[in-house]
């Protein structure tokens, strides 16, 4: 995207969608509202009304909330072309990823057809998988093998190649994720941006993030060796580098993991006293960290992939909060599990 007006387009759109992130207060008023409240607050009250189990409503409410996203990216591509409109279309890959791991677990656990179809994502054409063709493939091979040509080649090589030595799904599942992030990066590294920096800090974030939270419940949950935990983690992060991961993956505890992390990291995760509350406490330095920059960077690419990835953290917080009252669960769950205000600095700046 070279022109200006591109820019200033881009830029304009991303300066409207802004208006619909959610705020810490908005957040608290969506939890005080009703079911029908909130339906109808987001257009979810036909699926509400339904006669339908609360499993399949969830189901709809999810995909009715990744549709509304999807729009808002179609609108982000307009001006895009070649390498940045490949770099913003990678990003949602990371749905059909999921469609591919469920795809695969279905498999292996020999699910029927129906039963793995009504666990997809119904995504865009230009992102989506041969889900047909691979629910008729004889085994996982043959499965990734369909993609060997397309979009997700490298990936499907890689984790074929996986599953080849390993033949089990865990770290085939791994390896997808970690393979994601390092396609990002590539995308990354070749787009044509005027804010390539901007970008790094953007992948950057996500990959601190991921790494931490992979590396507490390899080493705290699974109860992996050392050299376990690292070799599942992705080597090039943002404030994290490889060196650091190899430290923070020798060590032991929770509390000696956060004290070992980068200063502004250990500052927010300091008080957390479990592998949930360090989740929700990254959740807000991400979406607080994604936001700076998309209102910040001279680039509208930066500004457009950071309102997507604020967008999408948004969306699955209020889906969350949605599904906590179709179950019906205790609102005292539903604030430990969602809070809004709650995670704030003494001076009431979130953190």
């Amino acid at each position: 995207m070279s022109s200006l007006r591109d820019q200033a387009y881009l830029k304009t759109r991303v300066g409207i969608f802004a208006g619909r992130l959610l705020t810490p207060e908005a957040v608290e008023r969506y939890k005080s509202m009703s079911l029908n409240q909130l339906a109808e607050a987001f257009d979810l009250l036909p699926i509400i009304e339904e006669t339908l189990e609360p499993r399949q409503k969830s189901r709809l409410i999810e995909q009715a909330l990744l549709h509304r996203m999807m729009s808002e990216l179609s609108v982000l591509l307009r001006p895009l072309s070649g390498r940045t409109r490949g770099l913003m279309l990678y990003w949602p890959r990371k749905f059909e990823l999921y469609n591919l791991k469920t795809l695969i677990r279905g498999k292996l656990n020999d699910l029927g057809m129906e039963e793995i179809r009504d666990n997809l994502h119904d995504l865009p054409e230009n992102i989506r998988l041969p889900h047909e063709s691979m629910l008729q493939a004889e085994n996982v091979l043959e499965m990734l093998r369909q993609l060997d040509q397309g979009p997700y080649a490298m990936i499907a090589r890689q984790a074929r190649h996986v599953y080849e030595e390993q033949n089990e799904s865990f770290s085939l599942d791994a390896a997808i994720d970690r393979l994601y992030y390092t396609g990002m990066l590539r995308h990354i590294n070749i787009a044509n941006s005027i804010d390539k920096r901007g970008l790094h800090k953007v992948i950057g974030i996500m990959i601190d993030r991921q790494n931490i939270l992979w590396l507490l419940r390899y080493r705290l949950v699974y109860r992996f060796s050392p050299s376990e935990a690292y070799y599942l983690l992705i080597s090039a992060g943002g404030r994290i580098q490889r060196d650091t991961l190899m430290e923070l993956a020798n060590l032991e505890g929770l509390q000696a993991i956060i004290g070992h992390l980068p200063g502004p990291l250990r500052q927010i995760l300091g008080e957390a006293n479990n592998i949930t509350q360090v989740r929700q406490r990254l959740d807000h330095h991400v979406s607080d960290e994604l936001q700076k920059l998309m209102r910040h960077s001279q680039d509208a690419v930066v500004s457009a992939l950071s309102y997507m990835i604020a967008r999408d953290m948004d969306l699955m917080r209020l889906y969350a909060i949605i599904q906590g009252k179709l179950l019906q669960m205790d609102p005292a769950l539903i604030d430990q599990a969602i809070p809004g205000d709650a995670l704030t600095d003494s001076s009431g700046v979130n953190v």
